[in-house]
């Protein structure tokens, strides 16, 4: 009876939410770059619901990072650097960190690197230039 008197507020839905999966998915397959980094990660680490799955995981960083996203760029390099559900490669993780490096600023950029300073240690000269003009040539994907 109470339920009767109160007014909904204007927008106000009385059907469920999608959960946040669902909403992150939809964000993804249309576009949206920070979806796509989120969505990623969660498949990396087997959150929100869903499974962890490199190659999820992996698929939507690289859509991310075609539009220019450095945490998406720089988790690649992770993947490269450490082999997680790649296969372990020091030109493509260096590569990556360099893409992630062109377009960070601050504390990130210094933090990636870092990452890819430390990587270097492991490289050779021959390796370390073989990433730097697979980093050059890199293209962001063109906008829609």
């Amino acid at each position: 009876m109470i339920a009767a008197l109160v007014a909904l507020p204007a927008g106000f839905s009385q059907t469920p939410q999608k959960p946040l999966r669902e909403r992150l998915l939809e964000r993804a397959q249309q576009g949206d770059a920070e979806a796509q980094f989120d969505l990623a990660k969660n498949y990396e680490t087997g959150r929100i619901g869903l499974p962890k799955d490199f190659a999820q995981a992996e698929h939507w960083y690289r859509e991310a990072a075609a539009q220019g996203e450095p945490f998406a760029q720089a988790s690649l390099g992770i993947m490269f650097n450490f082999g997680k559900g790649v296969h372990q490669d020091y030109v493509q993780a260096y590569m990556w960190y360099e893409i992630a490096i062109a377009h960070s600023t601050g504390g990130d950029r210094d933090t990636i690197v870092e990452m890819r300073d430390n990587l270097a240690q492991e490289m050779t000269h021959e390796q370390i230039g073989e990433a730097h003009r697979l980093a050059g040539q890199w293209k962001p994907a063109a906008k829609p």
